[in-house]
């Protein structure tokens, strides 16, 4: 049986049919006068269009094979504007009309490096690809990919909503916001209400808070324990930040004042202002976090998982540890040495506590290795 005598088709590709919309050319293209009309038609239509380069390209390889005596044609299939299926489907059917025509042994794709290759498979499914010739026309074929790439993500941040929501949402309330505050004269509360915004945003997204939160709430009546919990807890110890300023003002007034005058004075009155702010905010930033360590304690209880008693140990830390704090704020106010030997003192008892704790309860108590409800 005698093999079939070599016939080259060199074949361009247009997937999104350019050449078609752009120029109302019917494809397949098929010859090379043909394709390279075609090719003309296209750049006047539109000087920066790859296809156009691409189909030129491929009458260029069809004339250098040819004065090296190599029997081929050139031809030129479109897709569809859409891409996708239907641009694939159209795309193999119009290579089977065109490798009907004559009996080809081999096709030399001539690409410009875009989405174009994606129908490479299809190709080589009917004839086999003996070579590829690459385009860089207008981009090229990376930079072409992260703009598919980038439109691609763009589309996300403004048709999904779980993106759309943070993209387009917070900065419309910052718009809208600041609109209404400039509407009425108030420039400096819209530059607040947008850092507010912006700040209150980057900080839910950074630490996770609105997935925090969602987790709570998908857990039922125990999540809303937690939410609860951990919402008056900063509440509580903010106020108790507040708390500890007042008290430092009233306290010692004339200090704060010499600091804000002149920062070295920090060295000087420092200690004593730090001492006044632990004493004043210490009770509700302890209320904060053990308001927060009992919601944690109620919600494991009712969720009857075995970490209630790790939060219980909390519990019992934060109290252990509360007489030293407030002990060594007295000493930062007075550096009295009867609160130097109180510290010492309470510091001791509380490591002789934790200690005892920890050698002989915790390891009863601790939840590694037992298996628990979520």
């Amino acid at each position: 049986m005698s093999e079939r005598a070599e016939r080259l088709l060199i074949l361009s590709v247009d997937r999104d049919d350019d050449l078609g919309w752009k120029t109302k050319i019917q494809s397949p293209v098929v010859g090379r006068e043909a394709a390279l009309a075609a090719a003309t038609r296209l750049a006047l239509a539109d000087p920066e269009e790859a296809d156009a380069n691409a189909i030129f390209a491929a009458v260029r390889k069809f004339d250098e094979l040819s004065s090296k005596g190599v029997p081929c044609e050139v031809a030129v299939v479109c897709g569809d504007p859409g891409r996708g299926f239907e641009a694939d489907r159209r795309v193999g059917t119009e290579i089977q009309s065109v490798l009907k025509g004559a009996a080809y042994t081999g096709v030399v794709f001539v690409s410009d490096g875009g989405e174009d290759e994606q129908v490479m498979p299809i190709i080589q499914s009917m004839e086999p690809i003996v070579s590829i010739e690459r385009v860089a026309v207008k981009h090229s074929r990376t930079v072409e990919e992260s703009y598919q790439i980038l439109g691609r993500y763009l589309r996300m941040l403004v048709f999904d909503p779980h993106y759309s929501k943070w993209s387009l949402g917070v900065p419309g309330l910052i718009f809208i916001l600041a609109g209404i505050l400039i509407a009425l004269g108030q420039f400096l509360d819209a530059e607040l209400a947008t850092l507010l915004i912006l700040g209150g945003a980057f900080f839910i997204r950074g630490f996770g808070v609105d997935r925090t939160v969602a987790g709570m709430l998908h857990r039922g009546p125990t999540g809303y324990i937690r939410l609860f919990s951990m919402v008056t807890s900063v509440l509580v110890a903010v106020a108790g930040f507040f708390a500890g300023y007042s008290t430092m003002i009233v306290q010692d007034g004339p200090a704060a004042a010499a600091v804000y005058a002149n920062s070295s004075q920090i060295f000087v009155y420092g200690g004593k202002l730090a001492g006044y702010w632990i004493s004043g905010s210490l009770n509700l930033v302890w209320a904060g976090v053990a308001i927060y360590a009992t919601g944690a304690l109620l919600s494991h209880v009712a969720r009857e998982s075995i970490r209630w008693r790790r939060d219980g140990f909390v519990l019992v830390i934060l109290a252990l540890i509360y007489l030293p704090v407030e002990t060594f704020s007295q000493f930062l106010i007075s550096g009295a040495a009867e609160s130097t030997f109180l510290l010492i003192s309470y510091v001791l008892i509380g490591l002789a506590a934790i200690f005892a704790l920890t050698v002989t309860i915790y390891p009863r108590v601790r939840t590694r290795g037992f298996p628990e409800r979520e």
